[in-house]
């Protein structure tokens, strides 16, 4: 594999890079001082108050091929300008729609956009008292409604005016939003042209999972703009740094395409413990030491450009307006209780058991392995129910977890998706019409779902404590349900309401019962599981009354999630500790027409060593060690398993015929590489000229020398990592 690299960027053919920055003060001293202390070569900042200087900026950014990203120019809610977050300045004294696009023309390519809904989700996810009156000077409550279906609406308009407003009054794009909830598909409906997460709020696998969906789905870049001054710890310690190292590399490892810090990497003020640390502080140097390191690693490694693999998605529901953080009324509704939160939205509170493993004790644990404690492929999707169906087509299997309002055209999709070989799993609640909260559940199409689901809901039984006795298999050989006999003691018992049903074409695989019977003829009356078959597809649907989330199904839902996520589990599996994550990447041998994969496992323990192993197609690796807080990686092809010890490595070619392989590695430094034979035949493998062999089930070390990339020469110097002496006078960050 030898392809032309950019001399400049580092870039390899087509592969974008994975920008690397920080948020700066106002000025083009302080980008001056930005590229000094090698803080990578992406810039969020306020624009400078005079015109002259905006160019300058905008001209330095593009001759040093840094991207440049503007702070907001609207004060939050209003249509007051500002230079400065919270400032406002008269219109007058700010720049015309013209000069605004000159300054953007100045910058060129290296123009990444403006933030203009900065924040905007919070008027669902802020506390109440945030946005009523803008209180919190920024964005302003959504007015209450009726319908779920009202709030949406307002939403997504309430974004859009903005946006509308920006393009047609201040300026062309790229407009930016950015958001720390799981809101991001309505904010993508209002037109942004990119997306960042705040990362650090909320839960970073489930936020992640949302924004990395939504991008799929409406084709947009997202980035994560991690808000480590304020959301990295109460106090400034060793751990709170373990934490902005870990944001930075599980943003890297979920596909972000640019990584930044908002603030506390020129200095932070703990005002409970009465810290104050400064620009010069060692603590301050450390986090831009960590910023660095990031910077240095996504120069020398070139991430493939695909983004993760993902089989698995969880389907962001139709007119669903949980926030996924803090507020607990739905579509920031705080007027009436019957808008907080309850058993649809305690559905995404079990996407947290993706990432934990199984009690060993657990009888519904099977097979020869535990591949627990990550999704497949180590990561998940949370997929708008919005997303065309090629992009829907492109996970293997879609789960419910939470409200959807059903209607024709996503009853469809979702057929159309089963019969094209897709795997979907949802529950009765989810295939409901209403719209409002207080609404009995509405069965589209009065409960007949024979064209997908292969049964009629006839009526709602009546509410017990039952359990429930899985007696069939799927016929997915890979969904393993722990199957009972007909008289034995029923599992996963909860308060929960049976359905009535005439089955037609589907397939029960699972039966309530609350009094011991022992006649399969009479269980066959009392179906609580069911699977169909259509087209290429199957489709799995749970004949409770109850959302996934509602206490009484609870022990059901999990451990048919976990049937799930295990019958879908890939060819690349690791087996470990559940605080380890990772993520599988496709990259190609143009030469051969074949592509590879690079597996990047991070262990988030700050304090303790992970020993892990790789699966692969049925064979195991040896295990080996993840330090604490540190990041590996494995490149796999064609059962062959290279690990290097170290990061910091890059691949310069690898040719290969049948089980001899040749390859050369950039290397930062001198480091030792074992290499694995996972396969049936005797392995031969040239690496940086170094000939070994070894047996199939075996696996050996080789040392690798350090090797630097020319092109990127400076990235590979001894002396990158230190921070130079600099001159700094304090500013205020953007935010």
């Amino acid at each position: 594999m030898k392809s032309k690299r950019n001399m400049e960027t580092g870039q390899i053919g087509n592969v974008p890079p994975v920008l690397i920055g920080s948020s700066i003060p106002q000025g083009l001293e302080q980008v001056r001082l930005h590229k000094k202390l090698k803080q990578g070569d992406f810039i969020l900042t306020t624009i400078p108050r005079h015109k002259e200087e905006a160019l300058a900026v905008a001209r330095y950014c593009r001759e040093n091929k840094i991207y440049l990203c503007f702070s907001e120019f609207l004060f939050r809610g209003t249509y007051k300008l500002c230079f400065a977050f919270r400032e406002h300045i008269p219109a007058s004294q700010f720049y015309s729609k013209k000069d605004v696009d000159e300054i953007i023309d100045a910058a060129g390519q290296y123009y990444f956009g403006r933030i203009v809904t900065g924040e905007i989700g919070g008027v669902v996810y802020w506390p109440r008292h945030y946005t009523i009156n803008r209180q919190a000077r920024a964005w302003e409550n959504l007015p209450a409604f009726n319908t779920m279906a009202e709030a949406k609406k307002a939403f997504v308009d309430y974004c859009k005016q903005w946006l509308d407003y920006e393009r047609t009054n201040i300026g062309k794009g790229p407009l930016v939003s950015a958001d720390a909830s799981i809101l991001q598909k309505y904010q993508a409906l209002a037109g942004p042209d990119t997306m960042l997460l705040e990362v650090m709020p909320g839960d970073p696998h489930l936020m992640h999972a949302a924004i990395r969906g939504t991008a799929k789905a409406f084709g947009k870049k997202w980035g994560a703009h991690i808000a480590i001054g304020c959301y990295g710890g109460v106090h400034f310690d060793k751990l709170f740094q373990q934490r902005w190292r870990t944001a930075l590399y599980y943003s890297y490892i979920s596909g972000a395409e640019v990584i930044y810090p908002e603030s506390g990497h020129y200095t932070l003020r703990k005002t409970a413990y009465h810290q104050k640390f400064g620009f010069y502080s060692k603590e301050m140097k450390s986090i831009r030491s960590i910023l660095r390191e990031m910077w240095q690693f996504a120069r020398i490694h070139t991430r493939p450009a695909s983004g993760p693999l993902v089989k698995v998605g969880v389907v962001h529901g139709n007119l669903d307006g949980t926030p996924g953080l803090w507020n607990r009324y739905v579509w920031g509704q705080f007027y009436d209780e019957k808008w907080l939160d309850g058993s649809a939205e305690r559905g995404w509170n079990l996407v947290e058991r993706f990432y934990r493993k199984e009690d060993w004790s657990k009888e519904t644990v099977q097979g020869d392995c535990d591949f627990s404690g990550n999704p497949p492929f180590g990561q998940y999707d949370i997929v708008p129910v919005e997303a065309p169906p090629d992009i829907l087509r492109n996970y293997s299997c879609l789960i419910f977890l939470a409200w959807n309002t059903m209607t024709p055209e996503i009853y469809e999709k979702l057929k159309d998706y089963v019969r094209k070989g897709g795997h979907l799993v949802m529950f009765l609640p989810q295939l409901s019409t209403h719209i409002g909260r207080a609404e009995d559940l509405n069965l589209y199409r009065k409960g007949d779902f024979t064209d997908l689901f292969g049964v009629r809901v006839r009526a709602k039984g009546g509410k017990d404590v039952i359990g429930i006795k899985y007696l069939a298999n799927s016929s997915l050989k890979s969904y393993r349900f722990p199957l009972l006999h007909v008289g034995s003691d029923p599992r996963f018992i909860g308060n929960m309401t049976p359905s009535r049903v005439e089955m037609t074409t589907g397939r029960i695989i699972g039966y309530w019962d609350n009094s011991g019977i022992q006649d399969m003829e009479e269980l066959k009356k009392q179906p609580m599981l069911i699977e169909n078959s259509l087209g290429k597809g199957k489709a799995f649907l749970v004949l409770a009354w109850e959302y996934p989330g509602d206490k009484g199904l609870t022990r059901l839902t999990e451990d048919l999630l976990h049937t799930v996520l295990e019958g879908e589990q890939g060819n690349i599996r690791l087996i470990g500790s559940d605080r380890v994550r990772y993520a599988v990447y496709e990259g190609n041998l143009p030469r051969f027409k074949r592509k590879y994969n690079i597996i990047y496992i991070l262990n988030t323990d700050p304090d303790c060593s992970a020993s892990v192993r790789l699966w692969l197609r049925d064979r195991l690796t040896e295990e080996f060690i993840v330090g604490p807080g540190e990041l590996r990686l494995a490149y796999c092809l064609n059962q062959v398993v290279v690990l290097p010890e170290d990061k910091y490595v890059d691949i310069k070619s690898w040719d290969f015929v049948h089980y001899r392989h040749s390859i050369e590695f950039y290397s930062l430094r001198n480091q030792k590489i074992r290499i694995h034979n996972l396969g049936k035949e005797k392995l031969t493998v040239l690496l940086n000229g170094v000939r070994c062999s070894c047996r199939p089930g075996e696996s050996f070390e080789l040392h690798l020398h350090k090797m630097v990339d020319p092109a990127r020469k400076k990235f590979f110097a001894p002396d990158f990592l230190k921070e130079p002496a600099v001159k700094y006078k304090y500013v205020p960050l953007p935010y």
